[in-house]
């Protein structure tokens, strides 16, 4: 089934140094024939959504420097406008503009239940993927244009990678068991505490993972202390790990 974007208006925005506000530009849809686009479902008091962001811009950079046919769409659940604007000052890309009602379309068309939520729809409209977050948290960049045939490929060449390494090691930080190199979409490193995907040397008896550069290099890493400031989910919402889902 085909899910087009709505015919609506779009806001490119501009910082401008003298003054530091937020100047936006009314773009029609029009200007995005022929381009693959994002929609990002997110909000400023979303813990994962604002760790994410840095992640989905240095993907977006990544991608409009190789391909122009592409764009990414803000789609707010913030409190109010001022939320909206902060949050998007930091944000490279187009946006609804806040309070749209045409947002409650698109996330009844979507099935937005959980943000943040990346939605890939190709320039026929068709959807790509509802699981884009996943895509780009896992391959960046590499991910694009986000089909079911490029992922198989980028996988079977993960699984080639993989051939060259062994498939236990002992380590320095996990001396009472081996760790067995195993198939992980997603986990958080014990040795350099980074997320990573797709493969890790793991101890299932203790839940110890280590990327496969920190297990065979035995790098120990550095520590990441930085936390995330603490925000109140919106109203109607409730944050649990790595989304915020109606309550």
């Amino acid at each position: 089934m085909r899910q087009g974007i709505p015919s609506l208006f779009l806001i490119l925005h501009f910082s401008v140094p003298i003054n530091y506000k937020l100047h936006l530009l009314q773009i029609p849809v029009s200007h995005l024939a022929g381009k693959n686009i994002l929609l990002y479902f997110s909000a400023h008091w979303c813990p994962p959504c604002r760790a994410f962001l840095p992640k989905l811009i240095e993907a977006y950079q990544n991608i409009k420097a190789k391909d122009e046919a592409f764009e990414v769409i803000f789609i707010s659940s913030d409190r109010d406008q001022a939320s909206f604007d902060e949050f998007f000052s930091g944000m490279p890309w187009l946006a609804l503009p806040f309070g749209d009602k045409r947002k409650a379309s698109l996330g009844r068309t979507f099935k937005v239940r959980s943000i943040p939520k990346l939605i890939a729809v190709e320039p026929t409209g068709r959807t790509v993927t509802t699981e884009a977050r996943n895509l780009v948290m896992i391959h960046g960049a590499d991910a694009y244009p986000f089909t079911d045939e490029h992922i198989k490929e980028i996988e079977a060449r993960y699984e080639e990678m993989a051939k060259g390494w062994p498939a236990k090691v002992k380590h320095a930080l996990h001396e009472q068991h081996e760790l067995v190199l195993t198939k992980h979409r997603m986990y958080r490193c014990n040795g350099c505490e980074k997320e990573g995907h797709l493969w890790s040397f793991y101890c299932a008896e203790c839940d110890f993972d280590l990327h496969p550069k920190c297990a065979l290099d035995e790098d120990k890493g550095i520590k990441d202390d930085n936390k995330l400031e603490k925000a109140k989910p919106g109203e109607g919402w409730k944050c649990d790990g790595e989304v915020c889902s109606r309550a």
